[in-house]
């Protein structure tokens, strides 16, 4: 049996922002709606405004909390709430964990994100994220490393240009060609293969394994978390970085239950289009490592909340975890 989480350091997960707050899902839809309508010209403010919307907790919320979390029951609550807020029923993340649009004609150096921001601010946080993740990998120059859902690539070109061998999975063919453009423009040896999260490079293993702004995806994290133990040499390190995780006991805000739907509008919009836009309170998250046979513990950033992560390896008693 795994031994009790952690203790989670009473500020080390990010506390959100005031927003505005929305009553109901079909005058979030709504709000929604508009922005896209005003804003579609451009894309950064249209995000601004987004993240500015906050869906008042519904009632399934309460029920959710007096659920186990990593019981059948919650599961399936959970992601009828995820349907609901995205308007429709069905889910095949090869077909709805897409983009929906060609990068053709982004330039490959300025137009890809996090550059196409164009925000010094946003890009002091993506470095501090990339400098943190780089002191936890624990493996020299030359080692394996596996990246899921690296979508444009910075930080696995980052990692290529220093020497590591690199690897990634992505669902996404448009993510896959930038990154492939890129690598043949540097001449690095960057090795890409489509698929889901635990998939790809069969038979392979890694010194480190890192999911950076991408975990959320995971419809069955606990079953990805268990499969990824044997995705590691020994003494590798799993690495989430930049995961949205809130403090403990939330009951508002944008996960107001141990794990779920985040409840902001940017994340409401882009469960609209098809996405897994999951949140986690910071204690579950080391709790499901744990019982999945994980030791993790989290690695509170002093300046950004973006860069808060969560490193973990494998248990000495993974074979018993649940």
């Amino acid at each position: 049996m795994a031994a009790p989480a952690p203790p989670v350091p009473e500020d080390s997960a990010p506390r959100p922002p005031a927003r505005r707050r929305i009553a109901t899902i079909a005058e979030m839809h709504a709000a929604i709606r508009r922005l896209r309508e005003d804003l579609a010209h451009d894309p950064v403010a249209l995000g601004a405004a987004m993240a500015e919307l906050e869906l008042e907790p519904p009632p399934v919320c309460a029920e959710l909390r007096a659920l186990d979390p990593l019981g059948p029951d919650y599961a399936a609550r959970a992601f009828a709430l995820m349907a609901e807020l995205r308007g429709a029923h069905g889910f095949s993340a090869r077909r709805d964990e897409r983009i929906g649009h060609s990068l053709a004609d982004r330039d490959l150096w300025t137009g890809l994100s996090p550059w196409d921001h164009r925000s010094p601010a946003f890009l002091a946080e993506m470095f501090e994220c990339y400098a943190a993740m780089l002191r936890e990998i624990g493996a020299p120059p030359g080692a394996r490393v596996l990246e899921y859902g690296p979508g444009t690539g910075q930080f696995l070109l980052f990692l290529a240009r220093i020497g590591y061998q690199c690897h990634a999975v992505d669902v996404e063919p448009e993510y896959l060609r930038v990154i492939r453009a890129q690598a043949r423009a540097m001449r690095l040896p960057v090795r890409l293969e489509r698929g889901l999260f635990g998939e790809g490079f069969a038979g392979e293993s890694f010194d480190a394994i890192i999911f950076f702004e991408a975990f959320h995806h995971a419809r069955d994290f606990m079953g990805l978390l268990r499969h990824l133990r044997g995705r590691l040499n020994p003494g590798g390190r799993l690495i989430l970085c930049g995961e949205p995780m809130v403090p403990d006991g939330m009951v508002d805000g944008p996960v107001p239950y141990p794990w779920g739907p985040r409840l902001d509008g940017m994340s409401i919009e882009a469960i609209q289009r098809g996405w897994t836009e999951l949140g986690y309170q910071a204690g579950f998250l080391l709790t499901a490592l744990q019982r999945a046979g994980w030791a993790p513990r989290l690695v509170a950033h002093p300046t950004t909340f973006r860069a808060h992560m969560i490193v973990s390896t494998v248990a000495e008693d993974a074979a018993d975890a649940a």
